[in-house]
C-alpha cells in the first residue's frame, strides 16, 4: 500500500494520575503530565496571585502619596510642600527612624536573611512587618493624645507622654552603654553593634531551620522575625512619642520611609556580602 501508517500502543507508564501524548508541532517531543505536577502548578499560580495583590497594594500607596504631594506642590509651590512636610512630622520621624534603625537588631536580621533568600522577598516581608508595627505605634500614640473629655484640661497630656517616652528612650540607651564591659580602645565603639549582631544571628539560626520552598514562606519568615524583634524596640517607642505629639499621617509615612531606607541598605548589603562570603561561616 502506498499510503500506510503504523500505530503503536503500550500500557507502560499509564495510570490514573499520568498520561502521555505527542506534541503536534514536534512529533519527536514527548509531553508528560503528572497529577502532582498539576497540583504544584496550581499552588504556584495562587502564590503568584498573592504576590501580585501585594504589589498592587504597595503601588496604590505609593501613587496616592505621590498624588497628594503633587497637589500640594501645584497649589502652593515648593515652599508650601516643604512647610507641609516639616509640620506634619514626616522629617522628624524619617530622621529619627533612620538613626535608630541603622545597626539595630532588625537591621542585622534583614541583612542575614538577604544572604540566604531572595533579597526583594526579604525586603517585602520586612517592610510589611515594619509598616504594621509603625501603624500600631501611631495608633497607640493617638490614644495617648485623645484623652476623654472628662480628663481634658489645659495640660497637654499627649505632649507630656511623648516627652516621657523619649526620655525613657534616652535613659535606656545610656544604661545600655553604661552596662557595656570595658574594652580596648579599638573595639570600644563596636560593642553595641556586635551585641545586636550576635542576637540577630542567634534568632535567625533558631527560627530559620529549614529553607523555605515558596516565595510566600520566605515573605512570612521575614515578616515574623522582624515583627517580633521590633516589638518594644527603640524605634517603636519613638514612633509612639511622635504619633502622640504630631500628625499621625506625617509620622506614619515618615517612619515607614525611614524603615524603607534603612532596611534597603541592610538587604542590599546582605545580598552583596553573600556573593563573597557564606552566611554559614
Amino acid at each position: 500500500m502506498r499510503d500506510s501508517f503504523r500505530v503503536y500502543a503500550s500500557n507502560a507508564n499509564v495510570g490514573t494520575d499520568r498520561y502521555e501524548e505527542y506534541d503536534e508541532k514536534n512529533p519527536q517531543r514527548q509531553l508528560s503530565v503528572d497529577g502532582s505536577q498539576i497540583e504544584n502548578v496550581s499552588q504556584i499560580e495562587k502564590q503568584t496571585g498573592r504576590l501580585r495583590l501585594i504589589r498592587w497594594i504597595a503601588g496604590a500607596i505609593v501613587i496616592g502619596t505621590a498624588v497628594a504631594a503633587m497637589v500640594t506642590l501645584v497649589r502652593g509651590g515648593p515652599l508650601a510642600l516643604m512647610s507641609t512636610i516639616s509640620k506634619s512630622g514626616f522629617t522628624a520621624a524619617f530622621s529619627l527612624i533612620c538613626v535608630s534603625e541603622i545597626g539595630d537588631k532588625t537591621f542585622f536580621i534583614a541583612a542575614l536573611l538577604a544572604m540566604q533568600y531572595t533579597k526583594w522577598l526579604v525586603l517585602l516581608g520586612s517592610m510589611g512587618a515594619l509598616s504594621l508595627m509603625t501603624i500600631i505605634s501611631v495608633v497607640i500614640g493617638r490614644i495617648f493624645h485623645s484623652v476623654p473629655e472628662q480628663f481634658q484640661t489645659t495640660v497637654p497630656i499627649g505632649e507630656y507622654a511623648a516627652v516621657a517616652l523619649l526620655l525613657f528612650f534616652g535613659l535606656k540607651s545610656i544604661k545600655n552603654a553604661w552596662d557595656l564591659p570595658v574594652e580596648s580602645p579599638k573595639s570600644r565603639g563596636n560593642g553595641r553593634e556586635l551585641g545586636e549582631l550576635a542576637e540577630a544571628e542567634e534568632l535567625v539560626k533558631e527560627k530559620v531551620s529549614n529553607m523555605p520552598s515558596t516565595p510566600v514562606e520566605m515573605i512570612w519568615k521575614s515578616f515574623s522575625l522582624v515583627f517580633f524583634a521590633e516589638w518594644g524596640d527603640r524605634s517603636m517607642l519613638a514612633t509612639i512619642a511622635l504619633g502622640a505629639a504630631q500628625s499621625p499621617w506625617g509620622v506614619a509615612t515618615g517612619a515607614i520611609a525611614g524603615h524603607a531606607a534603612a532596611t534597603s541598605v541592610a538587604v542590599l548589603g546582605g545580598a552583596f556580602l553573600a556573593q563573597y562570603i557564606s552566611e554559614k561561616m
